[in-house]
């Protein structure tokens, strides 16, 4: 019969394996934390040998590597992403959400991102990059938001803030999972957006109390949603 098991190519069977293989992988790293799991643990769950891993993965590193190149992909699409048209300010937080989601699924390599870099030497240039993206992202959405006269800033105060918001987006997460270990991820993202939107607060130029209030209106919106 076309199309079945039997007929499946050995080409076809071993991309479905690697990706099998990458998908638990994520799964295990994320639940278990990255240096918790080995390529045995990942074969186990499988249900695969040892070698056969070894086949499509010469060790754990490569596993993670290999992760890194699907993630820069999604990021990438997510942060280049050309701004058409001036976005509301209820736009771009929806963007900082979609932005702490595709962290949020790579989320064991921010957590154990030094042990990573010191194994994965190849990742700390490719690395610095994405982190200079998400900056320079940053930097375009005050900008737009600065246009439309929703905010102001003197001297250096934009690049500083984009800088602050660049880390945020960064290490939001493993903080939360630190001092809110009983959170979901979901309310970890939800708090992260929440908490840039206060940082860009300061520089509305008037209706703060407004921005304050519909951002507080519009985040507990969101809670609800996702308690449905």
């Amino acid at each position: 019969m076309a199309g079945s098991p039997k007929n499946a190519s050995p080409k076809t069977a071993k991309v479905k394996t690697r990706d099998r293989i990458l998908k638990t992988s994520l799964a295990l790293f994320n639940s278990e934390g990255e240096a918790q799991v080995s390529t045995v643990d990942i074969a186990a769950v499988l249900g695969i040998s040892p070698g056969n891993l070894y086949y499509h993965f010469k060790g754990k590193e490569a596993i993670i590597e290999a992760l890194f190149d699907d993630f820069e992909t999604e990021l990438r699409q997510v942060l280049s992403a050309p701004i058409e048209k001036p976005l509301s300010l209820e736009d771009n937080w929806v963007f900082i959400y979609i932005i702490f989601e595709e962290i949020n699924d790579f989320r064991f390599f921010y957590e154990g991102m030094s042990s990573i870099l010191e194994r994965c030497a190849s990742l700390r240039g490719r690395l610095a990059r994405l982190l200079a993206l998400k900056k320079s992202t940053t930097l375009a959405i005050l900008s737009s938001l600065e246009k439309q006269k929703l905010v102001a800033f003197i001297a250096d105060e934009k690049d500083r803030l984009a800088d602050r918001l660049a880390a945020h987006l960064t290490y939001w997460l493993q903080y939360r999972a630190v001092t809110e270990k009983e959170q979901t991820d979901r309310a970890r993202i939800h708090d992260g957006v929440y908490s840039a939107v206060l940082q860009i607060a300061p520089y509305v130029v008037a209706g703060r109390a407004e921005y304050l209030s519909g951002a507080a209106a519009y985040f507990a919106r969101q809670g609800d949603d996702k308690r449905r």
